[in-house]
């Protein structure tokens, strides 16, 4: 699956897009990941999957072609 990184999340990782294997896939899996690999917090980001915003406490299964999209917090004004 495709992980793409915007904004500030792509500072952190280094790296704007990234292709994950995960055994089993669910999204409490790849934020498990995440906040491993690249000290994440859920109060760092947002995340969507095939462009629509979910909630982290959904345990969404994810197929290999899902995008899953990482966001930095949104700014009001």
């Amino acid at each position: 699956m495709r992980i793409t990184y915007f904004g500030e999340i792509a500072d952190i990782t280094g790296k704007t897009t990234e292709e994950l294997a995960i055994k089993g896939e669910t999204l409490h899996e790849v934020i498990s990941y995440l906040s491993r690999t690249y000290n994440l917090t859920f109060d760092d980001f947002y995340i969507a999957i095939n462009h629509k915003l979910v909630a982290m406490d959904n345990d969404i299964r994810l197929n290999d072609n899902d995008e899953v999209a990482l966001l930095s917090p949104f700014a009001g004004g």
